[in-house]
């Protein structure tokens, strides 16, 4: 019965760190994220594999041809997917709340794993590690791009690996092992090197258990199998060689910034912070005793991290530069790995002598402190300040690419100071943008209507419309009922007939709808009598709010009413532009996200000290 309720309040503590890690994610996306496609993402996927599709052109190998140096298959399907499953509309903020749930699940994962393997001891400590360290965003550039789905592919393919390939040879677990293994190869080119990591330690198993020696060569011809089948794979991309090291000095103060996370500017601090990691990576070959599953875990977790902070130093460190945040999520599993090497090597306390216990009881009076600080440092002045900044160059570059699609002006996109357009090159983008498919797709947020086609409108709505401190929503034309006349102007509007599109659709309003009983905005269905009446969730006055409103199946007119001679008495509406369902709920979830991270704190506080969770069996949180 106590082991029922402790694993009880394992999962709903789980639970609660998930909803941690997902809201806080959510919440940085919510207030720094652009719907705006950028960089990479005008290569891939816009250019391919969607204008590919749209024109009936795409096959099934060219989902594994190579971008870069990667052949990033799974984000290429789920770029298709996300697009299909939203009506055919592209949504950077889509991708972005998936690859958040993706690396929610893929921390509840790893705490699965780690809880399986190791005591309950260290079971708080791993719940508390992964929530902290996954909440904070040092990788902001993998949060805020949604082509960067790659990294958390990877992640989770290579996670899976291990567990299914770690001395289970032959097991339904080990074939589950196998299959992700040769996924992971086409996530990035460096998702064979859990396979690397894999080989050393089955060598290592042959050697001190030379008597099961059969048991490990399964595991260990597959992993070579896979990777050189991989090595077939890579490509070379010569206009990335000026980002290659140049000599071994620049690899070594790249590679030291990678593994001294979170002092990513203070190379020499690695060999402090993954001191725990080689102390037990020592005592475990001195010994030459056969590890248990949670030390081969941690030893594989570990060597995995290193080899792929060698692997970005070597391809991204030029000059002998710090990790990019976009690989501060792969590199972060480092600090769980030396925590989790601090436990281990404790547990053997007793038989340590005395003049190495104080060692390491220096080490960790150093060790912990070193790590908050960074940690504080590096969210402080590191990552707030580039996210502010990203937020203001997203805002310029929504900006600049809408006005090129009202009016078809290259100079729009020229000359413009670095960063202030989405891609690099300026005539490229305007052809992207000029491809009439590639409009079709584009998010709703870059959707520039043209104004409406009336059926009936007299001299009430007029074009901009509107009081003069309001100002055009977003330099659009739209129509209104303040003329001439001001607030007084009475009056109808009513549009041609429109054709239904996506599952929803955004109109901006100004003014005093929803207020006044004079002024109405309706959708009129053709061949039905009730109409569907548009409100805004708040009273816009002399600003723009968005209204969303379901798509009707039949086409409709938007129909503008102002009865209203009072003060006040105006609204002006922009043009209807559709927003694929899954969009909608995106903007809804993003609002909520502070609400998730509250909840989730909230649900693992109470865990933690209220007296309905708390039983006999649970033991005390020593922190060695």
């Amino acid at each position: 019965m106590l082991e029922k309720t402790d694993n009880r309040l394992f999962y709903i503590k789980l639970f609660a760190a998930a909803l941690i890690i997902l809201g806080a994610r959510l919440w940085v996306i919510n207030n720094f994220g652009s719907s705006i496609p950028y960089w990479d993402q005008w290569d891939s996927p816009i250019s391919f594999p969607f204008l590919p599709w749209f024109n009936d052109t795409l096959i099934w190998s060219d989902l594994f041809a190579p971008h870069n140096e990667h052949r990033i298959f799974f984000t290429r399907i789920l770029d298709l997917l996300l697009l299909f499953f939203n009506e055919k509309q592209w949504d950077p903020l889509l991708g972005m709340f998936f690859n958040a749930l993706l690396f929610s699940i893929t921390a509840v994962i790893l705490i699965l794993i780690l809880n399986s393997l190791l005591e309950n001891r260290v079971q708080n400590l791993i719940l508390f590690s992964v929530t902290v360290l996954w909440s904070i965003p040092s990788a902001w550039e993998s949060i805020l791009v949604s082509f960067n789905s790659q990294y958390y592919f990877m992640f989770l393919f290579s996670l899976i690996t291990l567990w299914g390939l770690l001395n289970n040879h032959f097991s339904f677990k080990w074939w589950i092992g196998v299959i992700f293994a040769i996924a992971a190869i086409f996530t990035m080119a460096s998702g064979f090197f859990i396979l690397l990591v894999l080989i050393v330690i089955q060598l290592y198993l042959i050697i001190i258990d030379f008597g099961n020696r059969r048991k490990y060569l399964p595991t260990l011809i597959v992993s070579i199998a896979i990777i050189g089948f991989s090595l077939m794979l890579i490509v070379r991309v010569p206009h990335h060689e000026v980002l290659i090291v140049n000599n071994i000095v620049e690899f070594l103060l790249a590679f030291g910034k990678s593994l001294a996370w979170p002092w990513v500017k203070t190379p020499w601090l690695s060999l402090v912070l993954y001191l725990p990691f080689l102390i037990f990576v020592f005592r475990i070959l001195w010994l030459g005793k056969k590890p248990s599953q949670g030390e081969l875990f941690v030893l594989a977790l570990g060597g995995w991290v290193v080899l792929q902070s060698a692997a970005t130093a070597y391809a991204r460190g030029a000059g002998g530069i710090g990790p990019a945040p976009r690989y501060m999520d792969l590199i972060v599993v480092g600090v769980i790995v030396n925590l989790l090497a601090l436990h281990l090597i404790t547990q053997v306390w007793q038989d340590l002598q005395n003049s190495v216990k104080l060692s390491l009881k220096t080490l960790v009076c150093i060790w912990k402190p070193l790590l908050i600080l960074g940690i504080a440092w590096l969210t402080v002045m590191e990552t707030w300040p580039a996210m502010q900044y990203y937020r203001v160059l997203s805002i310029e570059q929504l900006k600049n690419t809408r006005e090129f699609i009202r009016t078809g002006e290259l100079s729009v996109l020229q000359n413009k100071p670095f960063l202030h357009i989405p891609y690099p090159v300026p005539e490229r983008l305007a052809n992207l943008l000029a491809e009439p498919q590639l409009r079709k797709i584009l998010p709703h947020t870059l959707t520039v209507p043209s104004l409406l086609k009336f059926h009936h409108k007299d001299s009430a709505f007029i074009v901009n419309g509107f009081y003069h401190t309001t100002g055009k929503y977003k330099n659009e034309d739209t129509f209104g009922s303040y003329n001439h006349l001001g607030d007084a102007a009475v009056g109808r509007f009513e549009s041609e007939l429109i054709q239904p599109e996506r599952g929803f659709i955004e109109i901006p309003v100004a003014g005093y709808l929803g207020r006044e009983k004079g002024l109405i905005l309706q959708l009129e269905i053709e061949g039905q009598t009730d109409p569907i009446i548009i409100t805004p969730t708040k009273l816009p006055r002399e600003s723009w709010v968005s209204c969303y409103v379901r798509t009707p199946k039949q086409p409709f007119r938007l129909v503008a009413i102002d009865n209203s001679p009072n003060t006040f008495g105006w609204f002006a509406f922009a043009m209807p532009r559709s927003i694929g369902t899954l969009s909608l709920i995106t903007i809804w979830v993003l609002e909520k996200g502070w609400l998730l991270f509250f909840i989730g704190i909230s649900l693992l506080y109470i865990s933690f000290c209220s007296p309905i969770f708390t039983t006999s069996s649970e033991k005390a949180i020593t922190w060695k």
